[in-house]
């Protein structure tokens, strides 16, 4: 993980709107279909995945490639909600295969 420091709010919002710009170049086709009630996993480089369920999207717009979800991992086995841009879905999973992992305390 890496850490920044800004000395100013403003060069820390100008940091965070380069990186949201960045992270939209990235996003390929089939990611930006991604939907509510669709499941999937990110690779966080933290040495297992985390899986998500998509809750809802964002309309058009800056964050129109961020969605809403509740995601679970083997550190947090009983889910977070916030937001995840689409460019770090590595994969879609079925419905069953994330209900099998939830039920293995999402042990792959």
């Amino acid at each position: 993980m890496e850490v920044e420091s800004f000395d100013t709010v403003e060069a820390a919002g100008e940091a965070i709107a380069r990186a949201m710009v960045a992270a939209d170049a990235r996003v390929v086709h089939w990611q930006t279909q991604v939907k509510p009630g669709d499941c999937f996993m990110t690779d966080p480089g933290e040495g297992f995945p985390v899986f998500g369920e998509v809750l809802e999207g964002y309309p058009e717009g800056r964050m129109q490639h961020y969605r809403f979800c509740r995601c679970f991992s083997v550190a947090c086995p009983e889910g977070e909600l916030g937001d995840v841009h689409v460019s770090t879905i590595v994969c879609l999973v079925s419905r069953g295969l994330f209900e099998r992992l939830k039920e293995q305390g999402w042990q792959v």
